[in-house]
């Protein structure tokens, strides 16, 4: 991606949270991981990132999602790129993507971490060399580095961008609820292999069928995550029930999301789930949302 010149020695970005439209968990890898098969979609829920230079790393978050700051993605991915070349710098974190709910906050701060380091010291690194970074630090981080839509593969390193119409609002539920993503994966009972659908062609039909989304479409974690938590089924079950052309959980949870035909729609929706945290966003062509 290519961020305009900064004007002073402070770089804004303002990385964004994605949903999953599908996920699909293919098979158990020989190293530990699955294979998954989804399309991610950014949307307009972001957090605000401050990056400037200075002789160390430092990192502050607001509010403070970890005690432990060398563990956090954004102090991870700084060090990553910077300690090789002993350069610091002062990063600031505006929290408003909600943590642990699917919604790759975390990965996306980290993507706009390297992308703003890499604008702010003008460093000579390619776009393949801080994809390697990024794989190495999750597996959403790389989709985050530039992408507003991409058929995810892999363990969710392999980034095929994509170009389909997303026209729905989407209505997001999120119950104060944190879902451990590998127990998430545990749970799955995934025993040999399973083929993947094609997702592109099945959201392209389904713009203007409601039933193929919700006939062809999938999250794999829905029934172990569900089970666990009922309510998170109880709020699916709302959103389609409430006019929802399709309703899922993004990620390994817990946020569940409706799409639906306008702003009016969705906001009547999510109202009688006002107990949850809600909030109605729309796609977004790029993984940063600039000032």
């Amino acid at each position: 991606m290519n961020l305009p010149a900064s004007t002073s020695h402070t770089l804004r970005l303002r990385p964004v949270a994605k949903i999953n439209l599908g996920l699909e968990v293919l098979r158990r890898r020989a190293d530990g991981y699955h294979d998954i098969n989804s399309i991610f979609v950014a949307i307009d829920l972001h957090d605000e990132l401050e990056i400037s230079p200075s002789d160390s790393i430092e990192f502050t978050c607001e509010p403070n999602v970890t005690a432990d700051v060398e563990s956090n993605l954004v102090v991870r991915a700084a060090r990553a790129l910077l300690d090789p070349i002993s350069r610091g710098a002062k990063i600031r974190l505006r929290k408003h993507i909600p943590t642990g709910a699917g919604l790759g906050g975390g990965s996306s701060d980290a993507a706009a971490t390297l992308v703003g380091l890499r604008k702010l010291y003008d460093l000579t690194v390619s776009d393949n060399d801080l994809a390697a970074i990024a794989a190495g630090l999750g597996s959403d981080v790389p989709f985050f580095l530039s992408h507003g839509q991409a058929l995810i593969g892999g363990r969710g390193d392999i980034v095929q961008p994509v170009t389909i119409d997303v026209p729905w609002t989407f209505g997001l539920v999120i119950p104060d609820i944190h879902v451990n993503t590998a127990q998430a994966y545990s749970t799955l009972g995934i025993t040999g292999e399973h083929p993947g659908n094609n997702l592109v062609d099945i959201i392209r039909r389904g713009v203007n069928n409601q039933e193929v989304m919700r006939n062809s479409l999938r999250n794999d974690f829905e029934q172990s995550v569900f089970t666990q938590h009922p309510v998170l089924q109880g709020i699916k079950s709302h959103l389609l029930e409430a006019g929802a052309s399709y309703a899922a959980m993004s990620g390994s949870g817990s946020t569940i999301y409706g799409l639906f035909t306008s702003v009016e729609s969705a906001a009547l929706a999510l109202r009688p789930l006002s107990n949850h945290r809600t909030y109605i966003c729309h796609a977004v062509p790029t993984s940063f949302v600039l000032p």
